[in-house]
């Protein structure tokens, strides 16, 4: 299995790059942007071209970005709603520009499922009419909290289906929302039930990415409190089957563990590399 980390782009685009190569990633996952605000600052196009020869000459795969927190493209807050999709529009076309192999956001919340649900598969359809690349454009499933849109292999099997260009998206799996959603991912039966659910509601062939993390709170908790590898709920034999399972291995990894001391991320891709056979 292909795994990195989640990599800061204080340093600029390119820098960060160079940091997931430093720390041994195979491949990393950036912001676009602010995570934390809706204004963008312009990227020149020598910035785009630094940062596809860097990523090249590195020799780096897979590269993610991934949507700022604020967008909420299940809101019927109509104005919130337009400048989400304007938010994922621009951060869309910044990914394909970067020669991102996949986007990843989160759906979103609402107190009405149905029409989330709708206003997403709006917004996506909008999108991909809109910026032409190769990035694929990825839902990420989510921990089921206050309202949280896909939190479920169903609700995100409904998504998929409604996108006029299927072959353009698919799912990033985050385990720590899998697992505070309700699917019990610690041993190899439990693992088994939730790919036999997503081969129901969703199909295998969508699975394109996993976001690679343990979860503090207890199976079902709606919790989404990221850590560290076989230090949370899930533990190291779920991860071990994860990054064994002959289909499931070939997929890439992005680490989202706390960085809190220096080292976190390399201790993390560590504890994930001695868990493979071979």
């Amino acid at each position: 299995m292909k795994i990195g980390v989640h990599v800061s782009i204080a340093n600029g685009l390119a820098g960060a790059a160079k940091t997931a190569k430093s720390i041994g990633c195979d491949g990393f996952q950036i912001f676009a942007g602010n995570p934390r605000g809706w204004a963008r600052k312009p990227i020149a196009d020598a910035g785009f071209a630094s940062f596809r020869t860097e990523r090249e000459r590195a020799e780096l795969w897979p590269v993610v970005v991934h949507l700022s927190y604020l967008p909420n493209l299940a809101s019927s807050d109509q104005e919130l709603y337009e400048k989400s999709v304007l938010t994922l529009v621009e951060d869309f076309e910044r990914a394909n520009r970067l020669g991102a192999d996949f986007f990843v956001f989160h759906p979103g919340k609402t107190k009405a499922v149905d029409d989330g649900l709708r206003r997403i598969s709006l917004a996506v359809n909008q999108v991909l009419e809109r910026i032409s690349g190769k990035t694929v454009l990825l839902f990420e499933n989510q921990a089921g909290a206050g309202g949280e849109v896909a939190g479920s292999l169903k609700e995100l099997g409904q998504l998929v289906a409604t996108v006029k260009f299927p072959e353009r998206v698919g799912i990033c799996f985050d385990t720590c929302h899998a697992f505070a959603a309700g699917y019990d991912l610690r041993s190899e039966s439990g693992w088994k039930k939730t790919l036999q659910e997503l081969d129901q509601y969703v199909g295998r062939n969508f699975l394109k990415v996993f976001h690679l993390n343990d979860c503090k709170g207890e199976l079902g908790s709606h919790l989404d409190r990221h850590q560290h590898i076989g230090e949370g709920q899930i533990g190291l034999e779920g991860f071990r089957f994860l990054v064994n399972e002959p289909f499931l291995s070939k997929l890439p990894g992005i680490l989202e563990t706390p960085q809190i001391a220096d080292g976190d991320d390399r201790k993390n891709l560590a504890t994930l590399r001695s868990l493979m056979k071979g």
